[in-house]
């Protein structure tokens, strides 16, 4: 799903995102978000997950597994978007409105510190999480959150990356940018106090709420001209976060960005991948 038009979106220091919450950056999201609806879907499937469930999007920012997660509840059922972006939420409004997305609603707030009295429920079925758990200070500690809102026998999903730069994003031929970015966007979480490494170290941290029962790594291939604009964007969302912790300079920064941008337009790229992402399934323990 892509809009034709994004609205102006003023910066917000996010606690737990270092990218910001400008209109470009809500762009990648949505560009990285409409790449993977369908890994949405089958996520639900192998975890029992259908119609008439209450599902719960942590961090769903512009668009999240939104839509994906409203078809595959269907009417019956509800999904909840939970952001600490009003931005971020807002835009979601906009792509999803209610009048074609009856089954979802919003709530701003701190993944970390929502309730089960602000979400009127007794308990979710699913919480789902895509890109969110690499921003948390403490990834345990969310998870407990997290299981607090399931019902016992609930279920939560992970689509988070591996924080190395080995499994940054790539493509054929190579673009040296594509890793620097990624390296960028990891310090500049570390930077602001998050612990980066559930992508990789998923079974570590689930295990202490919930039974983990299935566990995948993949990668999203993008069209080039979508591949390269990603990282480009996510640099310059970067800027105010790399500057207040000295990670790169005007000069770099330049570079890279150029380096991405000509890439978007040399011929014959064989493909354009993500950094290496996890797929993590756990039931909450009775």
């Amino acid at each position: 799903m892509h809009p034709l038009k994004c609205l102006a979106m003023p910066h917000l220091d996010l606690p737990h995102y270092s990218l910001g919450a400008t209109d470009a950056e809500h762009r990648r999201l949505i560009d990285l978000a409409s790449h993977e609806e369908h890994r949405v879907v089958e996520a639900c499937r192998r975890a029992g997950i259908g119609s008439g469930a209450t599902v719960l999007d942590l961090g769903c920012g512009p668009l999240g597994g939104l839509a994906a997660l409203a078809g595959v509840v269907g009417t019956d059922g509800t999904v909840i978007g939970i952001d600490a972006s009003a931005s971020a939420l807002e835009k979601a409004r906009s792509i999803l409105p209610r009048s074609a997305f009856p089954g979802i609603r919003f709530l701003q707030a701190d993944v970390n510190e929502v309730s089960l009295e602000q979400l009127g429920l007794d308990g979710g079925d699913l919480a789902y999480s895509r890109l969110m758990l690499l921003h948390q200070a403490s990834p345990g500690r969310t998870l407990r959150r997290i299981a607090s809102l399931l019902q016992p026998g609930g279920v939560v999903i992970a689509h988070e990356p591996s924080d190395q730069p080995a499994h940054a994003p790539a493509s054929e031929p190579h673009v040296p940018a594509m890793t620097r970015v990624w390296e960028l966007v990891i310090a500049a979480a570390r930077a602001r106090g998050a612990q980066t490494d559930f992508g990789r170290r998923g079974k570590a941290y689930l295990e202490a709420g919930f039974a983990v029962e299935s566990q995948s790594a993949y990668a999203v291939h993008y069209p080039p001209a979508t591949g390269y604009e990603i990282p480009r964007i996510a640099l310059n969302s970067l800027r105010p976060a790399l500057a207040e912790h000295g990670l790169a300079g005007e000069e770099e920064i330049a570079y890279l960005d150029r380096e991405l941008e000509e890439a978007k337009h040399r011929s014959g790229v064989l493909w354009v991948s993500s950094p290496l992402m996890f797929e993590w399934i756990g039931r909450r323990k009775v």
